[in-house]
C-alpha cells in the first residue's frame, strides 16, 4: 500500500522527468500567448472558460513544480552534501518557490469568491520571480568566469555562457525596474471590468525609454551569445546534415528571434488591430525556440553520455535553459483578469537554479574521478569536449589550488626562515614553482 509520503515524496526517474517537461511546456507555450494578448481577448478570458484555463494552468504548475523541485533533490543530493551554498540555495529556491505558488493559490481564491484580486500580487511575483533569478545568474556567471580563468582550452564556449549570463542578470534587473514602474500606473484592485493595458514605453519619459532601449539592446546580445555557443557545440552535425541544412536549422531560432524586432527598429508597424494581434501572437514566443535549441544542444551531449549521473546533470541544463527562455517572455504589468502569464513567469527561478546546479555538479562530479573525465572525452565530440571537458578540469584546478594553498604558504614561512640570514623567498615563487609542477602534471 502506497503511503502519503511517498505521495508528496515520490522518486522520480529521468523519463518521468522528462515527460513532466513536456507537460509543462504545452501548458506554458498557450499561458504565455495568452498573456501576451490578453488585451485583445478580455471577454473571452474574463468568462467562465478562461477563468477555468487559468486554473488549469495554475494546477499544472504547482504539480509540476513540485516534481521538478523533488527531482532536483533527489539527483543532486550528493554534490550538495560537499556544498554549503548550493544545499542553501536550493533550500532558498523552494521557500521561494513555495511562497510563489502560495501568493497565485490567494489569487485564485480572490478571483472565484471576490471576483477581484489586488495588484501588489502581481508585484510580489514579479519581484520574487525576479530577484531569485537575478541572484542565480549572476553565482552562475562567476562559476563560468572562474572555469575560464582556470582552463583556457576551448575557453570561447565558456566565455560566450558567461558573459550572456552576465547580460542576461542585467536584462532582469532592467526588466524589474520597468515592471515596477508599469505597476506604478495601475490601480490597487483588479476586477474582470477592469482596462488591460501594457506600458507604453514611446510615451514615457526619456529615461524609462532610455532604460527601455537598453534592456531591449541587451536582451539582443545575450541570445545571440547564447545561440553562438550552442552552434559552436552542435557544429559536428555539419557533416550529417550538410552544411546548408544545418544552418537552415541552427540559424531558424536566431532569425525568428530577430524578426520580432522589426517593429522596434521601424521596419514594421502593423495598420490594424488584426495585424497587432497577430504580429504580437508570433512575437509572444520569440525566446521560446531558442530555448528548445539550447535545451536540445544538451540533450544530445547527455545522450552520448554512457554515465548515468552525469547524463543526469545535462539534463537538468537542458531544462534550466528551455524553461528560463520561456519564462523570460512574460510581464504581468497588463494585469488581466485573470492574470495570465503568472505562471510561466514563475519558473524564471527554478529554471536558472537547475541552470546552475547542472553545470556545477557535471564539473564537481568530473573534476573528482579521472576515469570517468576520460570516459567522458571518448564518448562525446570534440566541440561538447570544450564545454565538458573544459568545466571538470576548471573545477579540478580549483580543488588542487584550495588544497595546496596552505602548503605554499607554509612552505614559504618555512623557507623564509631558513634562509634569513642569505635571502628571502617569497610566497608568490613558490607558488609559481608549484604552478610549474602542475603544468607538466597536467601535461602528462
Amino acid at each position: 500500500m502506497v503511503n502519503l509520503k511517498t505521495i508528496l515524496f515520490p522518486s522520480i526517474s529521468n523519463r518521468q522527468a522528462t515527460l513532466v517537461i513536456v507537460i509543462t511546456i504545452a501548458f506554458l507555450i498557450p499561458d504565455t500567448m495568452l498573456g501576451t494578448v490578453s488585451d485583445f481577448l478580455i471577454p473571452q478570458t474574463t468568462s467562465i472558460w478562461g477563468i477555468s484555463f487559468f486554473i488549469l494552468f495554475s494546477i499544472i504548475y504547482a504539480i509540476s513544480q513540485h516534481l521538478l523541485l523533488r527531482f532536483v533533490w533527489l539527483k543532486t543530493k550528493d554534490i550538495r552534501s560537499k556544498s554549503f551554498l548550493f544545499n542553501g540555495l536550493l533550500k532558498i529556491v523552494i521557500v521561494f518557490q513555495y511562497t510563489l505558488l502560495a501568493i497565485l493559490i490567494v489569487i485564485i481564491y480572490q478571483i472565484l469568491f471576490m471576483s477581484q484580486y489586488y495588484t501588489a500580487f502581481l508585484i510580489w511575483s514579479t519581484g520574487i520571480s525576479f530577484l531569485l533569478t537575478i541572484s542565480i545568474l549572476g553565482i552562475l556567471a562567476r562559476q563560468l568566469f572562474l572555469w575560464y580563468r582556470y582552463y583556457r582550452k576551448g575557453s570561447f564556449v565558456i566565455i560566450c555562457y558567461a558573459l550572456a549570463f552576465v547580460i542576461m542578470s542585467m536584462t532582469f534587473s532592467l526588466a524589474l525596474l520597468l515592471d515596477m514602474y508599469g505597476f506604478s500606473n495601475k490601480q490597487s484592485i483588479v476586477t474582470s471590468s477592469s482596462e488591460v493595458a501594457f506600458t507604453d514605453y514611446d510615451n514615457a519619459n526619456w529615461l524609462i525609454r532610455g532604460f527601455y532601449d537598453i534592456y531591449q539592446f541587451l536582451d539582443l546580445i545575450s541570445f545571440v551569445l547564447i545561440w553562438g555557443a550552442n552552434a559552436l557545440l552542435l557544429l559536428h552535425y555539419r557533416k550529417r546534415l550538410g552544411l546548408v541544412k544545418f544552418w537552415i536549422i541552427i540559424g531558424l531560432p536566431l532569425v525568428y528571434f530577430l524578426s520580432t524586432f522589426l517593429e522596434v527598429i521601424g521596419l514594421y508597424e502593423p495598420q490594424s488591430d488584426s495585424e497587432f494581434f497577430f504580429f504580437y501572437l508570433y512575437a509572444s514566443l520569440n525566446s521560446t525556440a531558442g530555448g528548445l535549441l539550447f535545451g536540445i544542444t544538451f540533450i544530445t551531449i547527455a545522450h552520448k553520455i554512457d554515465n548515468q549521473r552525469i547524463k543526469g546533470y545535462m539534463t537538468l541544463t537542458a531544462y534550466g535553459f528551455i524553461l528560463l527562455y520561456i519564462s523570460s517572455q512574460v510581464t504581468l504589468v497588463a494585469s488581466s483578469y485573470p492574470p495570465f502569464g503568472i505562471t510561466t513567469l514563475l519558473y524564471s527561478g527554478l529554471s536558472s537554479y537547475l541552470l546552475l546546479i547542472g553545470l556545477y555538479s557535471t564539473a564537481v562530479s568530473l573534476s573528482q574521478h579521472a576515469q570517468l573525465r576520460k570516459s567522458i572525452r571518448n564518448s562525446i565530440d570534440e566541440q561538447h569536449s570544450r564545454l565538458i571537458d573544459g568545466i571538470g578540469m576548471s573545477e579540478l584546478q580549483r580543488d588542487i589550488d584550495k588544497r595546496i594553498a596552505p602548503l605554499i604558504q607554509r612552505h614559504a614561512e618555512q623557507m623564509n626562515i631558513q634562509t634569513a640570514l642569505d635571502l628571502t623567498v617569497s610566497e608568490e615563487e613558490v607558488k609559481q614553482y608549484m604552478d610549474e609542477i602542475l603544468r607538466e602534471l597536467h601535461e602528462k
